[in-house]
């Protein structure tokens, strides 16, 4: 009977979870359907070439491989250990997005470093005579990705029969940044109003250089701060690894009881609340 508990407690367990997922099925396959789409938008952002299905896949199979890992390490009691699956297929899903959020960061910033060449580019094709479609595909062809490809998929999209406005407008939903926003209401509202385009592109292009500097000397300013944020989140891990390796019975007191897990989570949530703090405290709105 005692030996039957454990596997009892799981599957009572796995039978409310089932229940309540049939209970709230329709909220939760909305949600599903939102989060889905979000998370392919997220990937296109990013530039995977991986469909969704196998990123998800790619996750799963991550998280079973750290759960597996995750088992050999601290050889939790069975209940626990089945438990750990889905929280370690959550940590894989939470470092697929944050890495995701990374590469699209990195695009996004890339993109808008070009930003202000697309525009001089533009002013001085609109200048000599080309038409604003004429100027984008020029600047296709003079300009490497990221740049590159989102605005070839302007000219993609105008040969569907899609207004340039309304293309521009999907770029500044697909590569979200002030002055990609900025650039798309600036050229709708200048086509639609009449006036000097090319002189609206500099403009544009002058306050974009300008941000440019303000956002190099904010870094400069929080570089310091930054180091410090480095050091402290790198700190208690290097420790803990020193002491696992350099003191057996610490170590093991460490990963392989109850104490020592209980101690590990409260770090590692410390830890968390440390990296969201500082990372608040380091972001500035210009």
């Amino acid at each position: 009977m005692v030996a039957a508990a454990p596997f009892a407690i799981f599957f009572g367990i796995t039978a409310c979870m089932a229940l309540g997922f049939f209970a709230f099925r329709d909220a939760i396959s909305a949600r599903v359907a939102s989060s889905g789409s979000a998370f392919k938008t997220k990937i296109e952002r990013a530039d995977i070439t991986l469909k969704p299905e196998e990123v998800v896949l790619s996750i799963l199979g991550g998280g079973s491989i750290f759960w597996v890992a995750t088992a050999l390490m601290f050889r939790p009691p069975l209940v626990i250990g089945l438990l750990l699956l889905p929280v370690t297929i959550a940590f894989a899903g939470i470092g697929a997005n944050l890495w995701l959020d990374w590469k699209a960061h990195q695009r996004m910033a890339g993109f808008a470093m070009q930003l202000e060449l697309v525009l001089r580019m533009m002013a001085g094709a609109l200048r000599v005579g080309l038409g604003l479609r004429q100027s984008i595909i020029l600047v296709t062809e003079e300009v490497p990705d990221p740049a590159r490809r989102e605005f070839m998929r302007i000219i993609g999209r105008t040969n569907l029969g899609i207004s340039i406005l309304d293309a521009l407008d999907e770029l500044a939903v697909a590569m979200p940044s002030a002055e990609m926003a900025m650039t798309a209401k600036a050229i709708r509202v200048q086509t639609q109003t009449g006036g000097d385009l090319a002189k609206v592109l500099e403009n544009l292009a002058g306050t974009i250089k300008d941000r440019r500097r303000v956002f190099r000397k904010m870094r400069a300013l929080t570089a310091q701060g930054r180091g410090s944020a480095y050091i402290i989140g790198g700190l208690p891990v290097l420790v803990g690894s020193f002491v696992v390796f350099t003191q057996p019975t610490m170590g093991g007191a460490l990963l392989h009881t109850n104490s020592g897990h209980i101690a590990l989570g409260i770090v590692a949530g410390l830890e968390a609340l440390a990296a969201y703090s500082l990372n608040r405290i380091l972001q500035f709105d210009v």
